[in-house]
C-alpha cells in the first residue's frame, strides 16, 4: 500500500536522486529542493511504497491568490502505471478544496503525452501555451482545473 507523507529535509537526497532519474533538463537543483521543503507557501509530499520513494509532489500557493500550482510532480520509473500520479493529483485537489482555492494549475511539456492524458482524465483543461518554456525548447501546455466557482472561492 502506498502512503502520501510530508516530504522533509531527511528526504532531500532521495528527491534529488529521483529528479535526476526522471529529467534530463529543467531539474530542480538540490538548493531549490531544500528551499521548497522549508518555505511557508509551498507544500511538498512524497508517495512511498513499503518505505521506498515512489514519487513526489510540490505545490505552490501565492498569498492572496485563488490558484494552487502544481510546481513539480514526479513518479519513479519503477512506480509508473500504479496510480500514484493520480493519487498525487488528487492530493493537490483536496488541498485546494480544504483551502477554498478556485483552481489547480500546472504546466506540462507538450511532448509529455502520458502526463497530459493523466491530467485530462482527472478533469484538467488546456488553457494556454508558453512557447519555448523548458530548457530543451519544449513548449509548455498550461492546464487548470476549477475546484470552486468564482463566487465561492476565497
Amino acid at each position: 500500500m502506498a502512503l502520501i507523507l510530508p516530504a522533509t529535509l531527511s528526504d532531500l537526497d532521495a528527491l534529488v536522486a529521483l529528479e535526476h532519474e526522471l529529467f534530463t533538463s529543467d531539474r530542480i537543483p538540490r538548493r531549490q529542493f531544500r528551499y521548497l521543503l522549508t518555505r511557508a507557501n509551498s507544500v511538498a509530499v512524497k508517495i512511498e511504497q513499503e518505505g521506498k520513494l515512489a514519487g513526489y509532489l510540490i505545490l505552490l500557493r501565492r498569498r492572496r491568490s485563488q490558484n494552487l500550482r502544481i510546481y513539480s510532480i514526479g513518479i519513479s520509473t519503477w512506480a509508473r502505471h500504479l496510480g500514484y500520479g493520480r493519487e498525487l493529483v488528487s492530493f493537490a485537489e483536496q488541498f485546494a478544496r480544504e483551502n477554498t482555492l478556485r483552481y489547480v494549475t500546472l504546466e506540462v511539456c507538450e511532448q509529455n503525452i502520458g502526463a497530459i492524458k493523466l491530467y485530462e482524465r482527472t478533469g484538467f483543461q488546456r488553457h494556454g501555451e508558453k512557447p519555448g518554456y523548458y530548457e530543451d525548447g519544449c513548449n509548455a501546455l498550461c492546464m487548470r482545473k476549477e475546484i470552486f466557482p468564482k463566487d465561492t472561492a476565497q
